[in-house]
This record gives structure tokens, sequence and C-alpha cells, in this order.
């Protein structure tokens, strides 16, 4: 029988490329070995006998926990992630985002810590369209699975907030646009609000401009100079000054002041 008989033709086959494999340039240096593989062990490519150096010359599309990614592999677990998130937000509009544990099945990839190193080397330019990792879940930008009722509604706080950052929206302005704790939670969970105590949300960005508007106001402020500074009410000043304290951006001088640390 020939070698490459009907019978044998996929061993004949395997071993073809088995030996174009072996006459790649470059054979058995990490880059070659990472581009064939796609996902490997640094620990693996050392075994095989590359070089430590070589490994760390790889240049994978993300590294962590022992593994490298390549980019063409890479490029496949971030379609696979967007897919999955956008078919859970589907399904469950008001809980939007894969837990990460969840993204890391869906991705095909072995831990947590790779899915948060991938999505991290997502370029600049494409961060818009491609999934990110918040708070321990995996979204597909802002907000993008959320009912368009919530959406509009999240406009119209926008656009509240931008012309008064501090004036967090009461509850009778949150009953008109229909935004429940359910929906305030998705929003936030979106990344879209932060909830400084319950039923007080603000942009994402008040903490920073709150610290900002704050240096002004001496080396250290009351809360009605804090709430003087900020322009807004003893109801939303009192629980974002908590906030800042928890997020290490103001410290507790005694009962009445504080300062920025």
């Amino acid at each position: 029988m020939s070698p490459c008989s009907t019978s044998a033709r996929p061993r004949c086959g395997g071993a073809a490329r088995r030996a174009e494999e072996l006459a790649e340039p470059g054979t058995g240096t990490g880059a070659v070995e990472l581009r064939r593989r796609g996902l490997v062990r640094a620990a693996e490519l050392v075994a095989m006998g590359v070089p430590p150096a070589e490994v760390e010359k790889a240049e994978p599309a993300a590294r962590a926990d022992g593994w490298l990614l390549s980019p063409a592999r890479a490029r496949e677990a971030v379609s696979a992630l967007a897919a999955a998130v956008s078919t859970h937000d589907a399904a469950a509009p008001l809980d939007p985002g894969l837990p990460i544990e969840a993204a890391r099945r869906a991705a095909g990839l072995p831990t947590p810590g790779l899915v948060a190193a991938l999505l991290a080397t997502v370029p600049s330019g494409e961060r818009a369209a491609a999934p990110e990792l918040r708070e321990g879940r995996v979204h597909l930008g802002r907000a993008r699975g959320l009912p368009n009722r919530v959406r509009a509604a999240m406009a119209a706080v926008r656009a509240d907030l931008t012309a008064d950052p501090f004036r967090a929206p009461d509850a009778a302005r949150l009953a008109e646009l229909g935004l429940g704790p359910r929906e305030l939670a998705a929003l936030v969970r979106a990344g879209e609000l932060i909830a400084v105590t319950d039923g007080v949300v603000l942009l994402p960005d008040a903490p920073d401009r709150a610290v900002e508007l704050l240096r002004g106001a001496g080396a250290s402020f009351t809360l009605s100079e804090a709430r003087q500074a900020l322009g807004t009410t003893r109801r939303v000043a009192v629980p974002l000054l908590e906030h800042l304290a928890r997020t290490g951006r103001t410290v507790r001088i005694d009962d009445r002041a504080h300062r920025l640390r």
C-alpha cells in the first residue's frame, strides 16, 4: 500500500503539516511556538527547550498567570466575549455584563486573570466597541444592552448633571424618568452612574470634580463649607463626603472638619 493511500491520508496529511511546521523559519522560538499554539504556558515553552529569554521575546497579545495568548487567539477571544455579553444582555437587560468567571468560560481562557489582561490590551481606538472589565463584570460599552427607555432616562439625567454636577436628581425626578432601584442599579453596573448612597446618584467623574472644587475651600473644611463649594444640598454633600473618605480622597480631622488627603 502506498504511504499516502486513501486509508493513510489523514496520517500522511498530519505528517506533511508537521514537516511544514518544522521547516518554518524560527521553529522552536517563543514567537513561532506561540503563534502556532495560540495559547500556551510560558513554562511549557521552556520545557520544550525554548530559552527563557526567547519566551520573553514572544510578544503575546496578553500575558497573565503564566499563560501567553497570541494576537490571533486574542482577537478570537474578544469576539467571543462580545457575542457572549451581547446574548446575556439581551436576555437580562437590567443585569448587564457577564461575571468574569462566566466570561472566562465564554472566551475559552484558562484563568480570569487572562481575561483581565486581554481586555486591558485592547487599543484605545477600539475600546468603544470592545468589551471592558468593570468591577468584576465584562460589559459591552456603556449601557449598550439596556432598554431604550432606560438609556433615554439616562440621557436626561446626564443632561441634568452636566448642567449642575452635584444636584443629584431627587425621588420625584427619578420617578418622572421611570428610574426605580433596579434601573438605577443597572446604570451603576453599566458605569453610567455612581451611587454615593441609596437613591443619590451622580456622574462617574463627580468625586474627582469634587476634589478639584474642594481644593479652593482651604486647608480644611466643614460640611457646610463643602456644600457651598460644591453648590449642592446636605442630602448630597453628606454621602458624597463619606464616599470621598471611603475612597481615600479626604480625611476626617474631627467631628466637624475634613481635609483632602
